[in-house]
């Protein structure tokens, strides 16, 4: 059941308080109006406290309405009061909103009934403020509970609002010290802001001082608003001081191993130097006497060879076999550390004469092998060194059509692509090249490792070689600021490709 409204209604006139009654119970369905002559009846209501408004005359004989309201405000300040009144003037009533009176009525015959609609009106606005100020209440609990600093200020930079987490960030006890002390520039943030395009917001990593003088890493977020016509600068201020020491932490880390890793990577590339050289040295004093051995092994073949018995004939073609593998691995050992060593000059080299004058110098081997070489005219130039472009197109035909099954004619196709990037980007156009084969295939965990030295995916007995020819291919392409790779399946033939910036025709 709801409760009667509860009403101190105080006039020494005993008509106007039925009149004023009258209108009152018009407007309030459930009502309990205590009617108050004197002082000793308003002391006793004041004490018991058993009111939700006040209704009161100005001029009584015994106080005046002024002197009620400042009672009722000393006891309960939240109470409404209604003055309604024909004795007063501007100036009380001035005082008396000066005072916290909700409304203030002539008392006139047609105004009675302005009584109970300012007494409601005033009993809605104290509902609207206790709200309003348990809302405050809960939302400065909740903004207490929250660890990051949260704060309001003035243009000019006075600190308006904050939790308490921005007061402990700042090591301040007040918003009034945090201001004396300047422990946040608030004005300057705000110039920052003023020429911003809307929402005018922005968010930094800054170095502050507490009240102690310590400094800290925050990221702070302000925003500029308007409230209630006034600008002010909301901001978001959180300690990343953790953060910021880590990101110095790693960026020394990142320093040190980046000086490693350089010092390591020259002492590699000294050592691969000189076994580079140790490689070329080697392999070129070996020539010498290896020509020796097949030269006296050759005449011992033409003069004695028809005489010799079985065994010790097959024991000198071994010999020439042996020495004629060893002189191609030490020519393709000199053609390794040929394409490391030497100077490069890149020029535009037609594709076409490079590819007929490879396949005039292969013209024996093919034949032997009865391989069929289509070239896709016509071809590109590109930017190359021609000597080193020649020998890279040479190891990658002779791959092509020595790794097919038995039986099998060997099958080449070659054919170029242009590649155009987007023209925002700026990069040059390049020429990728390609040579598809219908060999044996290479099955997908071995195609990186094929462009490794000495990489070997089946017997010698099988596929003679060195090992050597793909990894002579990928140093020339990479010499050349080319790439090189290979798309292929186990069985279904393999498609080698080189990737060389386009060169002017």
């Amino acid at each position: 059941m709801t409760q009667p409204l509860r009403i101190l209604l105080i006039d020494d006139n005993r008509s106007d308080r039925l009149l004023v009654l009258r209108e009152l119970k018009r407007e309030f369905d459930q009502l309990d109006v205590q009617q108050i002559n004197s002082s000793g009846e308003f002391s006793r209501a004041i004490r018991a406290g058993n009111f939700d408004a006040v209704v009161t005359d100005f001029q009584l004989r015994w106080t005046t309405g002024l002197d009620i309201l400042e009672t009722v405000r000393q006891h309960y300040p939240r109470c409404p009061v209604v003055m309604f009144t024909n004795t007063g003037t501007e100036e009380v009533a001035v005082e008396a909103m000066k005072l916290g009176l909700d409304d203030y009525i002539l008392k006139e015959p047609n105004r009675y009934i302005r009584v109970p609609t300012a007494v409601r009106i005033a009993l809605e606005r104290r509902q609207v403020q206790q709200r309003a100020a348990l809302l405050e209440i809960r939302l400065q609990g909740l903004l207490n509970q929250v660890k990051i600093g949260i704060f309001r200020s003035s243009s000019e930079g006075i600190l308006l609002e904050a939790n308490r987490a921005f007061l402990e960030l700042l090591g301040a006890e007040s918003l009034a010290q945090a201001s004396e002390l300047n422990l946040i520039d608030t004005r300057h943030y705000y110039s920052l802001l003023i020429d911003l395009p809307p929402p005018q917001q922005q968010e930094q990593e800054v170095q502050l001082h507490r009240s102690d003088g310590t400094e800290f890493w925050a990221l702070l977020t302000t925003t500029l608003n308007t409230v209630e016509g006034i600008t002010v600068i909301d901001g978001l201020l959180e300690d990343i001081t953790e953060r910021k020491q880590g990101e110095v932490a790693l960026q020394e880390l990142n320093a040190t191993l980046e000086a490693r890793v350089q010092k390591r990577t020259a002492e590699l590339e000294a050592v691969n130097q000189d076994l580079e050289e140790f490689t070329y040295s080697i392999s070129h004093d070996l020539r010498a006497p290896l020509r020796a051995i097949q030269g006296f092994a050759q005449i011992l073949l033409e003069d004695i060879g028809p005489s010799l018995d079985a065994s010790n004939s097959e024991c000198l073609h071994r010999i020439l076999a042996n020495t004629k593998q060893l002189n191609t691995l030490i020519t393709d050992l000199l053609a390794y550390s040929r394409m490391r060593r030497v100077e490069v000059a890149l020029e535009s080299v037609n594709l076409s004469v490079a590819l007929t004058d490879v396949l005039a110098t292969l013209k024996p081997e093919l034949q032997e092998r009865q391989a069929q070489i289509t070239l896709e005219e016509p071809l590109p130039m590109v930017r190359a060194n021609a000597p080193m472009l020649n020998q890279v197109l040479i190891n990658l035909l002779l791959n092509a059509v020595k790794f097919v099954a038995n039986g099998v004619q060997p099958q080449v196709r070659v054919w170029a692509v242009e590649n155009r990037p987007n023209e925002a980007t700026g990069e040059p156009s390049t020429i990728r090249l390609y040579l598809e084969d219908n060999g044996i295939g290479i099955a997908s965990e071995h195609q990186q490792q094929i462009f490794s030295p000495f990489a070997r995916l089946h017997s010698e007995a099988d596929y003679p070689g060195t090992g050597i020819g793909l990894a002579i291919a990928r140093k020339g392409i990479e010499r050349m600021g080319g790439q090189i790779g290979v798309e292929s399946q186990l069985g279904q033939g393999s498609r080698f490709w080189i990737e060389l910036p386009a060169g002017k025709p």
